[in-house]
């Protein structure tokens, strides 16, 4: 991991901007950027021609958006964005691009999940959840996890569901539980022991929960399971994923492991596996760049991958139309992730 970070802080690369900016976003793309490199970012897009703004968020508020960007929802009318080594949470209007930046303290925020006027942020340092008060932005509570850091989050049945992933103190201890959160008390439930070193949780249903876990590793191998949220009950996935979205009931996503061949499948929720709709056809890929993140667009069935830019160079964004034809490819930030879709 040492090793990863000095090549990716090595490679930063300042922010780069196309002609033309969009002056009212269709999509806002997140950036995470390298760690330790100050170059997270959003882009903003023209969902008709693929015209991007990379610039958009440092033009609109004079500043830039922080340290290593990790995760982004739309909740209301704002968006909400945790910039992990700034300890940072944004909350930006999607039509101006104006952000108010709250202090997180030392707390390492990482992923995002809202409910009934309240945001939750798991957070490293220490382990735990934080409750965030939409109206006044003020934490109103903690919840402590224990010593394994969280990584994502999803509610459910009134519960929150956080992915245990490693010890704070050891890369190489990882956790095998899915922590339950109570929101009503704000405490925590019996855990479930599922995965190793979980990772992303994506809500499929209010009954059904998709996880993955491992980092493809000897010692953290990846996997993918199913959660019943009423029952607790798990189901283990016919695959592997590293990046996933769910689309109609269903989970699309690709497992690319870094420096192989990335097999992209369609997962059902009885864990059963189906063949792609098509195969994504990348042009003028960087070598040894991979799929980074992956979207549909719930308006028109568009499908969003975005790439890695080989750890060096800002990634691109690939949208493909339903039947497999590329609509647009578009240079974004460094480590493109996460796409929210607007109705503007």
């Amino acid at each position: 991991m040492g090793a990863l970070v000095s090549l990716m802080a090595g490679c930063a690369k300042e922010e780069q901007s196309n002609s033309d900016p969009v002056k009212k976003p269709g999509a806002i793309v997140l950036n995470e950027g390298n760690m330790g490199s100050n170059n997270a970012a959003l882009s903003v897009l023209d969902l008709d021609n693929g015209k991007a703004d990379n610039m958009w968020f440092q033009n609109a508020n004079g500043r830039k958006l922080g340290d290593q960007a990790q995760d982004m929802i739309l909740y209301g009318s704002k968006v909400y964005i945790t910039v992990t080594e700034s300890n940072t949470l944004e909350v930006l209007d999607p039509a101006t691009g104006i952000s108010t930046r709250k202090s997180m303290g030392s707390l390492k925020p990482r992923y995002i999940a809202a409910h009934n006027g309240k945001v939750y942020v798991t957070c490293y340092n220490p382990p735990c959840v934080v409750c965030i008060d939409t109206a006044t932005l003020a934490i109103e509570d903690t919840c402590r996890l224990g010593d394994y850091r969280p990584e994502g989050i999803a509610i459910a049945q009134g519960k929150a569901f956080v992915a245990g992933a490693y010890h704070k103190n050891d890369y190489n201890r990882f956790d095998n539980k899915i922590y339950v959160v109570d929101l009503t008390v704000f405490d925590t439930m019996p855990s479930i022991a599922a995965g190793s070193n979980n990772n992303r949780i994506e809500l499929v249903d209010e009954n059904t929960l998709v996880i993955n876990h491992g980092n493809g590793t000897t010692a953290s191998p990846s996997g993918m399971f199913f959660l019943n949220t009423a029952t607790c009950a798990v189901t283990a996935a016919g695959c592997v994923l590293t990046r996933m979205t769910v689309y109609n009931g269903k989970v699309y996503g690709f497992h690319a492991p870094y420096g192989g061949t990335p097999s992209f499948v369609v997962v059902n929720c009885d864990g059963s596996v189906e063949d792609f709709p098509f195969t994504p056809a990348f042009e003028d890929m960087e070598q040894n760049e991979n799929p980074y993140g992956i979207h549909i667009n719930p308006y028109n069935g568009d499908l969003y991958i975005t790439t890695d830019g080989s750890y060096r160079v800002p990634g691109d964004i690939y949208c493909f139309r339903p039947d497999g034809s590329l609509r647009f490819k578009t240079e974004a930030g460094m480590f493109p992730s996460k796409i929210l879709f607007l109705t503007m």
